[in-house]
């Protein structure tokens, strides 16, 4: 499934289903089970590593429409969560801190 141009997409809901699986539902009724887990394991990054605790995977919530972890100390883009495709990300780009120039 692909995101339909012109429609502004949110998600509505995010339930935990179990391991690294998320149910999301977004604002088209299109709804996902997405496994986080590759995405966790594939990167290197102590920020994002430390969400295959299961307490702090389990922690996320729905901020203005967007799944986020600890106020966007995680966080991913609508249509990569829409699509199902994580992996293929530069996962150690994820973290806020580590962009070049952010806040200057």
């Amino acid at each position: 499934m692909s995101l339909k141009e012109g429609i502004e997409l949110n998600l509505t809901a995010a339930e935990w289903i179990s391991d690294y699986i998320i149910r999301l539902a977004f604002s088209d009724g299109f709804t996902r089970d997405l496994n986080f887990q590759p995405f966790l394991e594939a990167s290197t990054h102590p920020e994002i590593r430390k969400y295959l605790e299961p307490e702090s995977f389990k922690a996320f919530e729905i901020s203005y429409g967007n799944l986020i972890w600890n106020d966007y100390d995680l966080c991913f883009s609508i249509d990569d969560l829409y699509s199902g495709n994580l992996v293929s990300q530069q996962q150690d780009s994820m973290v806020a801190e580590d962009s070049p120039g952010y806040g200057e």
